[in-house]
């Protein structure tokens, strides 16, 4: 008699590797299942990327159809509401869509969350963005917005810090105009 398996109280067992590869095989998808699913689970007490995407996209489209503008014409900047915001030291007139204070208090976020307010010619010839624009009220209409001088005249259109490293950033971006000119008008929150 040839015995294939060994005896265990009468009976024979037949486990083979065959059913031992096939046991851990679905252990270990079962283990890999709850890893995949526990983080998403947790998700919600968490904070995470899509917050800030929604307050970004929230702040440009305020500064570019309220707070900037004139009450009818959304997305054309009117120029002394925007000096006033970009010069910290100057306030806005009533006419304007917010208020003094810094600048999480004037687009309405929360002084967790960085943020930076630029407004740019575009994207250089590079495929960077290019410098912050300069507004210089002293220039007749149509030349006051300058990329290079931004002498003591001149208004840097450039509030807020900037991103340190690999910081997790989101920008929104809005085609504006200023001074018959159409610029960006980028935010962006870390």
């Amino acid at each position: 008699m040839i015995d294939n398996g060994t005896t265990h109280r009468g009976r024979a067992r037949g486990q083979m590797t065959l059913d031992f590869t096939i046991g851990v095989t679905i252990f270990l998808i079962v283990l890999a299942g709850v890893f995949v699913f526990v983080p998403g689970t947790l998700q919600p007490f968490e904070e995470g990327g899509q917050e800030d995407l929604v307050t970004v996209n929230r702040v440009a489209d305020g500064l570019a159809e309220q707070s900037l503008t004139g009450s009818t014409t959304p997305y054309i900047l009117d120029a002394n509401c925007t000096v006033a915001f970009f010069d910290t030291a100057a306030s806005p007139s009533s006419e304007c869509g917010y208020s003094g204070g810094n600048l999480s208090e004037r687009i309405g976020v929360s002084g967790q969350q960085s943020v930076n307010v630029t407004i740019r010619k575009g994207v250089d010839s590079g495929g960077g963005t290019s410098a912050p624009l300069c507004y210089n009220e002293s220039q007749p209409p149509g030349e006051r917005l300058n990329e290079t001088d931004c002498g003591s005249e001149a208004t840097r259109l450039a509030v807020g810090g900037t991103s340190i490293g690999d910081q997790s950033s989101v920008t929104a971006r809005r085609v504006v105009e200023l001074d018959g000119q159409d610029v960006f008008l980028v935010v962006v929150i870390w």
